[in-house]
């Protein structure tokens, strides 16, 4: 199994084949778009695997960074495209979240994982305190945020820290332990299927939206 996260300043990437795991971090100052592949080439040789040998691929598909996303996404894509017996499973960012807070038993009652999604938006899903879902990923408003009857918990360095009331931070161990469970839950989705989950409009879609109401 190969776990890619994308969704963040630093990527994830983890590889478990057999009793074999290669697990590794790329830095907020590194192009993922330059070095993910370099480093899953890497690692598949740690574990003495060909990358077209991996049976399953389980990518973080947001909500999260754009670009990010774009990058994760699009490694899967060609990696399916050149391995076509390869099964794609698709992770949600704030599921993820949920699953680390709940196996590190960091909240005792119902939860909320907030994302900031820039321009006084996040991105919010709420979860029981077992880490089940109770909502769809959503958007919503600084306001809504502070109002919201949840225990807010956001990522370490997402500049949430004054809106939240605890804060998480992982490792790409943990990203591979959430996709060997979506695994094992059958969480598979095609190639086609397989899209980003951005929740809003890119930057350059509001700009654009703003100039024609102007006009």
């Amino acid at each position: 199994m190969l776990a890619i996260n994308t969704a963040f300043m630093t990527a994830n990437l983890g590889i478990k084949l057999a009793d074999k795991q290669v697990c590794r971090e790329i830095d907020a100052k590194s192009k993922h778009s330059e070095n993910v592949l370099k480093n899953i080439d890497e690692m598949c040789q740690e574990v003495g695997v060909d990358i077209n040998e991996i049976e399953t691929l389980a990518v973080v598909v947001g909500p999260g960074s754009f670009t990010g996303l774009r990058i994760g996404v699009s490694i899967a894509k060609a990696l399916a495209c050149v391995n076509k017996n390869l099964k794609l499973v698709a992770m949600s960012s704030l599921e993820l979240m949920a699953y680390i807070i709940s196996q590190q038993k960091i909240c005792s009652q119902p939860f909320a994982c907030v994302l900031n999604g820039l321009s006084g938006l996040f991105f919010v899903a709420e979860f029981d305190k077992d880490g089940k879902r109770l909502c769809e990923d959503k958007m919503i408003t600084l306001e809504q945020l502070q109002t919201l009857d949840y225990v807010k918990i956001g990522l370490v360095g997402d500049n949430t820290q004054s809106l939240t009331e605890k804060q998480i931070e992982f490792s790409s161990e943990d990203v591979l332990s959430f996709a060997q469970r979506c695994k094992l839950e059958e969480k598979y989705v095609e190639e086609k299927d397989l899209l980003p989950v951005y929740l809003r409009l890119s930057q350059a879609e509001d700009n654009l939206n703003l100039k024609k109401m102007k006009n």
